[in-house]
């Protein structure tokens, strides 16, 4: 079976998403990665005449909603079956999306018919990159270009790109793609982050680690493109498979479980390779305490500020502070901090605070500084 890799590229209307998705299927089959694609069911449904004005608003969320996972489902299957060693799955929206469109009481009315909720769903792509509308910065080009099936009007596009953002906002890889004058620029720099994701030609991890002094709870909570993510997480060093680090990540039944094996080039750069674990393979990894070096638990403050997606942690054992990170596609690429964020000092090169050494404090109970 094939390494399956699912992607979601989202946003506003007229984000380009139709093109970005037949672009990257060429780019990636030069490079000998079989792609699936998965066309956006909403206008599929739309060009057949099927409109939430002829079966209400509910109704037809709801048979997009379970046309999409029918259609999902089969074509994961098809791309396991693959006889290669990595198949990447292109979805133009994926099952998120219509909640932008509904009342949240609707939403969770029509997923639960499938046993499904919002966390799992979050949680069960890959990826996600989110194109921005148009009509966020070129009205003009927006009302010439709009997807004629589509009939938002500017001010609702604009709506819809945020609320999709805030959406999305906590899935475990999120990159949100800024829309410009260049609009090959734009496709360039989103192969450049797919690539970087899916491991071409190394799957690197290019991060920046920042101490910073406690934030202010209430101002993320209320942050349109925030969300709080409970993380536990556990070191090991097994006779079998050496070190790595297993997670988990959210609450109970919603929890999604992430090995990772991690190979340090530098300071800033790892190899980082993921793959995920059912719960009874977590738990069977935690159960062999022998082989534990470090353990901790956290909340993760998931934030997009300025089209750039950072992690806030905060530990159980500090008051006074918390960490801030951002992942880069290179050691040089700029960025800029958010300005409700009080920086103390950048940590990337100081060992004591990588999370293994926080999960090391966090065992031997050593308290706070």
């Amino acid at each position: 079976m094939a390494e399956v890799i699912k992607i979601v590229l989202t946003g506003g209307p007229c984000g380009g998403k139709t093109t970005a998705l037949n672009f990257l299927k060429d780019e990636l089959e030069k490079l000998n990665i079989k792609v699936f694609i998965l066309e956006e069911i909403a206008s599929n449904l739309l060009s057949n005449g099927i409109t939430p004005q002829k079966l209400g608003v509910y109704e037809f969320h709801k048979q997009l909603f379970e046309t999409q996972l029918k259609e999902e489902n089969s074509l994961e299957e098809k791309a396991k079956a693959y006889n290669g060693e990595k198949a990447v799955i292109l979805f133009d929206r994926g099952l998120l999306d219509s909640k932008a469109y509904v009342t949240d009481a609707e939403f969770k009315k029509y997923i639960s018919i499938s046993n499904k909720n919002e966390d799992v769903l979050r949680n069960s792509y890959d990826a996600v990159f989110h194109l921005k509308s148009v009509a966020c910065t070129d009205e003009n080009t927006y009302i010439k270009n709009c997807n004629s099936v589509r009939k938002e009007d500017v001010k609702l596009a604009k709506e819809l790109d945020e609320k999709l953002l805030s959406i999305w906002t906590g899935t475990s890889h999120l990159r949100v793609i800024p829309n410009n004058s260049d609009f090959n620029k734009r496709l360039d720099n989103l192969l450049k982050e797919v690539l970087g994701f899916i491991g071409v030609p190394e799957p690197l991890e290019i991060e920046r680690k920042f101490l910073i002094e406690y934030p202010d709870i209430d101002y993320l909570n209320n942050m349109t493109a925030c969300r709080k993510v409970a993380i536990t997480q556990a070191y090991l060093n097994t006779p079998e498979e050496g070190m790595f680090r297993i997670r988990k990540r959210g609450y109970g039944k919603d929890a999604v479980y992430i090995k990772t094996v991690k190979i340090k080039i530098n300071d800033l750069k790892r190899i980082e390779k993921e793959s995920y674990l059912t719960q009874a393979e977590y738990n069977n990894y935690l159960s062999r305490k022998e082989c534990i070096t470090g353990i901790i638990s956290k909340d993760r403050y998931c934030i997009v500020y300025d089209d750039e997606y950072f992690e806030l942690d905060v530990y159980p054992f500090w008051n006074d502070r918390a960490t801030l990170e951002i992942e880069l596609l290179s050691e040089d690429q700029p960025y800029k901090l958010p300005p409700f964020i009080k920086l103390i000092r950048e940590v990337s090169h100081e060992p004591e605070y990588r999370n293994i050494a926080l999960a090391q404090r966090m065992v031997h109970n050593k308290g706070t500084d």
